[in-house]
């Protein structure tokens, strides 16, 4: 009897799991003409006849194979125009400039920001009168303004200049110049005068010396010489005083 029991009980654990499939004669699941998704506003579609990829939007319009390599050309506009008279587009310089230009006959005008870090802002604005009279003589007259705003000081500062230059013969040339600045703060704008002798040696290249006095706010009156070489370019003349470079050389010379 015993046997019995147990031969029930085995029959029965083994019939407990029942297996069941029915047989599939087509594909229940159907697919459109293609997929398609919005991704950030551009539209891509797939076709499954074709095994092919499709992007479209304002900018972008092509047909390529999905086994070929995909480049997905999401152009961005830029947040924000730069202009080109920008000198340095990084967040810390933002908004610094300088730009120069003619803006009517004789009358040239410049303006600038910089951005001193850890330090503050200055803005200057300078407007230029140049002419030539004749042959033999050219003369210029400007003024200027710079506002600074520092963390403990803000203010402004303001100038006069000028200047004359003769011309004796074709690759000779005298000239006389000068400015004042009623506060000369921060040396934005300075008071000096001084006088110069060039001289051309090509249609190019030429130099000038001179001397000049200025004043300094903390040692008064100083005279300084002027060594310029300059270089004449194609819409601009470039010329760099180093005359404080060879005093001081000289100066450090004799003082050993």
């Amino acid at each position: 009897m015993k046997s019995v029991v147990v031969f029930l009980m085995v029959l029965g654990l083994s019939c407990m799991q029942i297996f069941g499939q029915e047989s599939i004669k087509k594909d229940t699941i159907k697919l459109g003409t293609g997929l398609k998704k919005d991704v950030g506003g551009k539209f891509l579609s797939i076709n499954p006849s074709t095994d092919r990829v499709k992007i479209k939007d304002h900018e972008v319009n092509q047909e390529i194979q999905s086994d070929s390599p995909v480049d997905f050309d999401f152009r961005q506009e830029r947040p924000f125009y730069i202009p080109t008279y920008y000198v340095n587009p990084s967040p810390m310089f933002m908004g610094d400039y300088n730009a120069f230009g003619q803006f009517s006959l004789y009358f040239y005008g410049r303006g600038m920001q910089t951005t001193i870090p850890g330090i503050g802002r200055v803005n200057q604005m300078m407007f230029i009168y140049q002419r030539e009279i004749n042959d033999f003589l050219d003369i210029y007259a400007g003024v200027n303004a710079a506002k600074y705003t520092f963390p403990y000081s803000v203010g402004q500062s303001f100038g006069v200049s000028g200047g004359m230059t003769l011309h004796p013969a074709d690759d000779f040339h005298l000239t006389v110049f000068g400015a004042y600045s009623p506060d000369n703060r921060y040396n934005l704008n300075r008071t000096y005068y001084g006088a110069t002798v060039g001289y051309d040696f090509t249609n190019r290249f030429g130099v000038e010396v001179g001397v000049q006095r200025y004043y300094d706010v903390r040692q008064g009156w100083k005279t300084a010489p002027m060594v310029v070489p300059s270089y004449k370019f194609r819409k601009f003349k470039l010329g760099i005083d180093v005359g404080g470079l060879f005093y001081e050389a000289v100066r450090s010379a004799i003082e050993r």
